[in-house]
């Protein structure tokens, strides 16, 4: 992986609020129309810059769902924590030892579980040049990793129970998942019992 070309897209991409406020003010100090329509334009500006993310997977979170983050986090959250993902970009590595020493980069390791852990592994980084810029989130995964996390967010994400999760990446990490099939059949067992 090219660090270097990595954190000049990233520059490139990073989008300063037109709100006039510091991103760390809750979302009750803001206009929710304001806010919307900010993040709306933040939307197009990436997609007019698509051309610098070819070489990435990645995802634009749709309005709906910048929505309902909105609301599930409306009044207490700070703007740039709740909108910290708009734009999401994958990168499968070989392993999580990430080197990007950057100001303007922050580290979130999940390699060995998140706090509250259910099964996720991987390795983020958040870049922001300042605080009137919105967060862009980079997601690094094993291959292994990141097949497993597809599979989490497909038939597991709905459920509240954590322990699912472990108990499905246990498995997994065991050798008894070796397949989605497998993922799905472990899942049934652990959501009967």
């Amino acid at each position: 992986m090219d660090t270097k070309k990595l954190i000049r897209t990233l520059d490139a991409i990073s989008y300063e609020s037109k709100l006039g406020k510091n991103l760390k003010n809750t979302l009750r100090k803001v206009d929710k129309n304001l806010l919307m329509d900010e993040l709306n334009d933040y939307r197009l500006f990436l997609k007019k810059r698509r051309r610098l993310l070819d070489q990435y997977t990645y995802r634009i979170k749709s309005l709906q769902s910048i929505k309902l983050k909105y609301d599930r986090y409306y009044p207490t959250k700070e703007i740039g924590t709740c909108f910290n993902d708009i734009l999401g970009i994958r990168i499968i590595v070989l392993d999580y030892d990430i080197n990007l020493s950057n100001e303007n980069i922050r580290h979130v390791d999940m390699s060995n579980g998140k706090k509250n852990d259910d099964g996720y592994r991987g390795y983020h980084i958040y870049y922001k040049k300042s605080n009137f810029h919105y967060s862009i989130e980079v997601q690094f995964f094993t291959e292994r990793d990141y097949i497993f996390n597809m599979w989490l967010h497909k038939y597991v994400y709905k459920y509240k129970d954590n322990m699912i999760g472990i108990k499905l990446k246990d498995l997994y990490d065991k050798g008894i998942i070796q397949n989605e099939d497998d993922f799905k059949e472990e899942l049934e067992k652990c959501i009967i019992y």
